[in-house]
């Protein structure tokens, strides 16, 4: 075998070389596990408040409650099989695609009340498409006027919640 060769040894052959600084699916998985522990203790920290009643007699804080341990209980699963595989590079985080979504979700926020759902919609599409890494921008536009379309039938229309669809 020659030198600098990539091919795992022997001892492991099917477990994966990790290089320093990569990210490891036993890391994330073990940081997704805490996350859906915290948001799921952060809820039922939240709702403690509410009547649970019983499942014959569901009070408001009844499904709440059921959802929020069940998310700890995921968590719980995701961190422990993330823990004993044993991997422990730290997950890279993509501050370039961080950055556009995160644009797109304050653009969304801006435009909601001003200029209503769809545009808003179009708008955050729009900017969010600049995080992908290989973007196509024939398609993006088209994407993004079915996504704002289907948003502004679901919501304005089928639901009818109260917001502004259209832009006064």
């Amino acid at each position: 075998m020659a030198a600098g060769s990539e091919r795992p040894t022997e001892a492991e052959p099917d477990r994966p070389i990790v290089q320093e600084g990569e990210a490891s699916e036993g890391m994330s998985q073990l940081l997704s596990g805490i996350l859906f522990m915290a948001i799921g203790t952060f809820a039922l920290y939240l709702g403690r408040g509410y009547p649970v009643g019983s499942a014959g007699d569901m009070g408001p804080g009844y499904l709440p409650r059921l959802v929020a341990i069940g998310l700890v209980l995921v968590g719980l699963a995701c961190a422990l099989r993330g823990w004993l595989s044993g991997e422990r590079g730290l997950p890279r985080f993509p501050l370039r695609a961080g950055f556009w979504i995160g644009g797109a979700v304050l653009a969304f926020a801006l435009l909601i009340e001003r200029a209503g759902l769809f545009v808003a919609c179009l708008v955050a599409v729009l900017i969010a498409g600049g995080a992908e890494m290989q973007r196509r921008w024939r398609e993006l536009p088209l994407v993004a006027l079915v996504l704002a379309g289907f948003c502004a039938l679901l919501f304005g229309y089928a639901l009818r919640l109260p917001m502004q669809v259209w832009p006064l």
